[in-house]
């Protein structure tokens, strides 16, 4: 009488684990690559509400909102003290929270001083907006600390920086983030799209950032100041590591000031017509800063 096989030999089942671990091994990239577009597009689409929110605060006011509010104590006018806190502004991301439907939050910011206050902690009034951490500020992709605890408070980080033009740290400190930087977004003075002669379509407004290094140099979204934190510059190609670049004293930060972001290869970009554009960290570096000015005139377009 013949016998029937109720099991499977060892050598079978073998097979079909080698079987299952090949199969796994050549899914897993296209899973992974899967969930990487769609942070990708998710990281697009808080771009292009960024840049909405741009267009629609210069129809409400005519103007383009600052890179920052607030003094820099050497070429823009007095601040409340002499020290890098005190000299800290107020990003221009905040002022875009009104036509991002974030009135609440924009309410709970005092825009009579800057982030901190004279003592050079954070200023206990604007508390409650620089502990918070909008959505839309947010890359999906990016694995920055939700929060750089500072003075007290957890102040929270973004993924996004203003493009403050081409001339940054490697110039020297004292130029690194001033009123007088070539691109769109800078200290305190606001333009308007006629003062972009390179035309929108070709000029950056916001890219992406990653974490940096100490609450001097963070990707904080509600302060802006001289050690990059939501301004940024082409000075540096994309994608050049947090805490490389000039070290300053005498805090001994090295900044950089470049754009980055997690995402394999480059990063996204706004443009001031409202298009975002992925941009490789390999593109020619003259190319790359000429779509960083606002009134140059480099031959150059948008990618």
């Amino acid at each position: 009488m013949r016998r029937h096989r109720l099991a499977f030999t060892l050598v079978e089942l073998l097979v079909v684990i080698a079987i299952i671990g090949v199969l796994v091994a050549m899914l897993l990239p296209a899973v992974q690559a899967a969930r990487e577009a769609a942070r990708r597009s998710s990281c697009t689409n808080n771009l292009k509400q960024l840049a909405l929110a741009i267009a629609n605060y210069e129809s409400a006011f005519k103007i383009f909102p600052p890179g920052r509010t607030g003094c820099d104590g050497i070429n823009t006018g007095p601040c409340n003290g002499d020290n890098a806190y005190q000299r800290v502004g107020t990003s221009g991301f905040v002022l875009l929270l009104q036509m991002i439907e974030g009135n609440s939050l924009y309410d709970q910011f005092d825009f009579s001083d800057g982030p901190y206050a004279q003592t050079g902690t954070w200023a206990p009034k604007n508390k409650v907006g620089i502990e918070t951490r909008p959505e839309f500020m947010v890359c999906p992709s990016d694995t920055s600390q939700d929060f750089v605890v500072t003075s007290g408070l957890n102040a929270a980080t973004g993924s996004y920086a203003f493009v403050h033009g081409t001339m940054g740290p490697s110039h020297g400190i004292s130029a690194a983030m001033k009123v007088d930087n070539t691109g769109v977004f800078v200290y305190r003075y606001a333009y308007r799209p006629s003062d972009v002669i390179d035309g929108l379509s070709n000029t950056m407004f916001i890219g992406e950032v990653i974490d940096a290094h100490t609450n001097l140099s963070t990707n904080i979204w509600t302060q802006a100041g001289r050690h990059e934190s939501c301004l940024r510059t082409t000075e540096n190609p994309i994608n050049t590591p947090p805490g490389t670049g000039i070290t300053t004293s005498p805090y001994g930060i090295a900044l950089n000031g470049a754009f980055a972001s997690r995402h394999p290869g480059g990063a996204n970009f706004a443009f001031g017509d409202g298009h975002v554009t992925f941009i490789a960290e390999n593109i020619d570096l003259a190319t790359y800063r000429g779509l960083s000015t606002r009134a140059k005139g480099e031959a150059v377009s948008a990618p």
